[in-house]
């Protein structure tokens, strides 16, 4: 009988016990507060195996004229708020208190794909902070120790109270500063946009020779004119640009289907060239082009591609 009864009650005990991981939970308020915090469960099956998650809700709130308490129901997001912020902060300034977190003393956001054991990436691989500690302020993004890296690293982003970007610093003396690092340019069309005292735009580009050559752009508020209406036009590409004595427009069949006609127009808008766009590679002389920028663009029923070409001698 006894076993009889232990049995039973186990049964009762492991029923409930599974039971009671399905069951939501609320942390009612207290004090002055009339906020509440709400756990919704949310149970799945994978591959025959049963799995409990959850999600955590702060968007329960209380109408202060009925006095009633109004949920909002399940989350959409791990962590969801409604009508509020969050807001990381150092509570005591470091002179007169420890620093309780050795991550990020005003606290940080952190970013990882896993976390090992015993302690590999418990502060994660990536942190995103307000630091005023290795810096005179601003957000910065660094890498926290862990199996990664024995020592923090800081600043592989920062910006500034001001407005500066930094790369590898924290004080960018300028708009933007790399510091210990390469600015590398792949494409050999794109280069380094300035303007000058009279206000136009030129492009310098690398030629052959490792030599900066600079051509005026038709305008400075169109530095990007690549254009592509309702539709991707990655595989579209121009080359060589800069181009001496022609370029080639080559595209993806299904991009080319889109256009059926190839215009170049000069930087005062004049149509200098127009044929049938009918090849996935389409090749174009420039030995009667002035040097200078022109504007190509290929255009179809319902679609347009626009870019800058730069004809050099």
């Amino acid at each position: 009988m006894v076993a009889i009864l232990f049995t039973i009650a186990l049964g009762l005990f492991i029923n409930n016990y599974a039971v009671a991981q399905l069951n939501e939970f609320q942390l009612m308020p207290s004090g002055t507060t009339t906020n509440f915090m709400k756990f919704v469960p949310k149970a799945y099956t994978y591959n025959g195996t049963n799995y409990v998650t959850g999600y955590l809700t702060l968007s329960a709130y209380m109408n202060v004229t009925t006095q009633q308490y109004t949920d909002p129901g399940i989350p959409v997001q791990k962590l969801q708020l409604q009508g509020g912020n969050i807001l990381l902060y150092r509570t005591k300034t470091p002179n007169n208190a420890p620093d309780i977190n050795p991550t990020s003393r005003n606290g940080a956001i952190l970013f990882s794909d896993n976390i090992n054991e015993p302690f590999g990436f418990i502060h994660g691989k990536w942190g995103i902070e307000y630091d005023d500690q290795y810096s005179t302020g601003g957000l910065n993004f660094f890498k926290p120790v862990s199996n990664l890296t024995s020592s923090r690293v800081n600043f592989n982003f920062f910006l500034s109270n001001n407005g500066n970007i930094g790369i590898g610093t924290g004080t960018p003396l300028a708009k933007f500063q790399v510091a210990d690092g390469d600015i590398f340019i792949q494409d050999i069309d794109k280069g380094i946009i300035m303007k000058s005292p009279d206000g136009s735009c030129w492009r310098g580009t690398m030629n052959n020779a490792g030599q900066l050559e600079f051509v005026k752009l038709a305008d400075c508020e169109n530095l990007t004119i690549k254009s592509d209406e309702g539709a991707e036009s990655n595989s579209i590409k121009i080359f060589p640009n800069p181009s001496k004595e022609y370029f080639e427009v080559k595209c993806s069949a299904s991009d080319c289907r889109k256009y059926n006609r190839i215009s170049i127009y000069s930087t005062t808008g004049n149509l200098v060239l127009s044929q049938p766009f009918d090849s996935e590679t389409t090749r174009i002389s420039t030995g009667n082009f002035k040097p200078g920028s022109y504007v190509l663009k290929l255009t179809g029923e319902h679609d347009s591609f626009s870019d800058i070409i730069i004809i050099s001698k």
